[in-house]
């Protein structure tokens, strides 16, 4: 849970940080659960949740990629709209 808890926190390296938002966590739990029920196990572990980190940020830069540009913008899902479209 370190993991999800470093995700919601940022790196610490001054760097530009997306946090998670409270559903965007319990979906990163539920998927980290549903991981270990695929190892036929009742206990989460670092591998399941590092896995589910792995696949969220692969489904997000997939859905927020602008096919237009190429660029990642996360306005299109966090809005609807995408920051070209909105500016």
């Amino acid at each position: 849970m370190r993991s999800l808890g470093r995700l919601k926190s940022g790196n610490g390296s001054g760097r530009k940080t997306i946090t998670a938002t409270p559903r965007q966590l319990e979906s990163l739990i539920r998927l980290s659960e549903s991981l270990a029920r695929m190892r036929h196990s009742q206990i989460v572990e670092n591998q399941d949740v590092d896995e589910a980190i792995r696949l969220h940020k692969v489904a997000t830069m997939a859905a927020a990629t602008d096919p237009r540009t190429g660029a990642i913008d996360l306005d299109s899902i966090n809005v609807g709209q995408s920051a070209q479209e909105r500016y």
